[in-house]
């Protein structure tokens, strides 16, 4: 008898371990399938880890591998946002593949990369490499977007009037600013128009960086028909020097003040009094995202019509602080006598960046599209600063200023490939309840609850009394 109870006890015992090996086996099994095919399902109702269905269809056709570096210090609150950005990019393809970086603990990694703030997030495949901003669903998926086209686009420094060089690696050069969008795949060259070259439609940008000397008006007239074709210029304009430009700028509604910007707010950041700092930044794509300070040393106030021109539009980009002035005493500036002049002088804020837009061109477009109707001829944009160096290598790396900078090539260039994505809204449902409602919310979970757990507990204590 005692053998067939031990039997019978083997049995028990063998098929126990048997059942508790195929259940760790399932479980073995099921890990494996989900780490070799992951799968995710959203079913919040505003699809809140989820991306859009813009981002998806970009980033499914990727077909080589993207490495996301991700530098933020540690620490940082806004880490585990992108990361779980990151995870939800790399769900939808396996060739995504992320990874975070401290720039304190590897600053050697950062300046390879031309890191300049915490939160920036660098794109790499292939050999090309695409900076972003803000690690936020917008700025990744615009970067894929670029780092994955193919063909690089052109960006044209003018030279033959005294313009900053991109090729100088001087305090007053651009060599910074050429580095850093060959970088994010721009092609850059440096044109004299004095050579008759031809502005072509290829030309996604020309910059002209505080020009010395006047343009001939045989340059201007070319500077002309490639804005009214659709082209797109950066106009970067020193005190006291209008390169020529003063006539076309005032067709268009702008004055250039023979001014210099006084600002003694940037005293408190341990600049000079001639380095004004950006008081605001306009609602616009460039600067929409722009919470960092900007400095412009040596720069002019910049005046748009309140009323422009038929077919032409303004965005204020930046403006200086509500304590600068513009100081229109040359003379008593070069003795060192500056002092605000009501009579005289221009109290601030005063625009530093204004962005002229054609909202419709002299030349009309013959081609029809595919329906028959008219094509629209395409938006010419000049983007006019105040001040050339603070894009230059002495202050690009100074606070926002470079940023400021790649911005407004990124969006001149690449407007219409760039896409906007809005974050989901939460919509929000207000709970209303009935008086038997709220009585019974009152009475279950702290009267009925409490009272059966109590009740079982008398039950279990008296039950195990009588037991004894």
């Amino acid at each position: 008898m005692p053998s067939v109870i031990k039997m019978n006890k083997w049995k028990e015992g063998s098929l126990i371990s048997l059942l508790t090996l195929v259940f760790v086996g399932i479980l073995v099994g099921i890990s494996l399938l989900v780490h070799r095919f992951p799968w995710r399902v959203d079913l919040t109702e505003t699809k809140r880890y989820s991306i859009s269905g813009q981002s998806q269809k970009i980033v499914k056709t990727i077909q080589q591998d993207v490495w996301i570096k991700a530098f933020f210090q540690k620490g940082n609150p806004g880490q585990k946002k992108a990361q779980g950005l990151l995870e939800i990019y790399c769900s939808y393809n396996p060739r995504i593949h992320f990874e975070f970086i401290d720039p304190d603990r590897q600053p050697s990694l950062a300046r390879q990369y031309g890191v300049r703030n915490y939160g920036e997030v660098i794109l790499e495949s292939g050999g090309k490499t695409q900076s972003v901003n803000v690690a936020d669903e917008e700025g990744i998926t615009n970067g894929l977007l670029r780092l994955m086209q193919t063909k690089s686009k052109k960006v044209v420094f003018l030279s033959g009037h005294g313009e900053k060089s991109p090729r100088d690696t001087q305090k007053g050069g651009f060599s910074l600013a050429k580095g850093l969008l060959e970088k994010e795949n721009y092609q850059t060259e440096e044109v004299n128009l004095l050579g008759r070259a031809a502005l072509t439609s290829e030309i996604r940008c020309l910059v002209i960086a505080g020009p010395k000397k006047s343009f001939f008006p045989e340059e201007i007239e070319d500077l002309k028909k490639y804005l009214l074709a659709g082209g797109r210029i950066i106009l970067l304009l020193e005190p006291y020097q209008d390169g020529g430009f003063k006539e076309w700028l005032a067709f268009m509604g702008i004055t250039l003040g023979q001014d210099i910007i006084i600002d003694k707010i940037s005293r408190v950041f341990g600049g000079d009094y001639l380095i004004p700092m950006a008081g605001t930044y306009g609602r616009h794509p460039i600067t929409a995202t722009f919470n960092v300070a900007t400095f412009f040393p040596t720069a002019r106030s910049i005046v748009a019509a309140s009323t422009p021109p038929p077919g032409v539009l303004y965005d204020v980009l930046v403006r200086s602080s509500s304590e600068s002035w513009a100081e229109f005493n040359k003379k008593g500036l070069e003795k060192g006598q500056a002092a605000f002049d009501p009579g005289q002088d221009q109290k601030g804020p005063l625009n530093l960046g204004v962005l002229v837009t054609l909202s419709s061109t002299e030349k009309k477009v013959e081609n029809k599209d595919p329906q028959g109707k008219d094509s629209k001829s395409p938006k010419g944009q000049l983007l006019l600063f105040g001040d050339s160096d603070f894009a230059s290598n002495g202050y690009f790396n100074l606070s926002g200023n470079g940023d400021l900078f790649l911005n407004a090539v990124n969006y001149l260039t690449e407007e219409e490939a760039l896409i906007a994505i809005r974050p989901a809204k939460t919509p929000v449902r207000p709970l209303t309840l009935t008086s038997s409602q709220a009585l019974a919310l009152f009475l279950i979970p702290l009267v009925l609850l409490p009272g059966l757990i109590i009740g079982t507990g008398i039950w279990v204590w008296r039950s195990r009394r009588e037991a004894r």
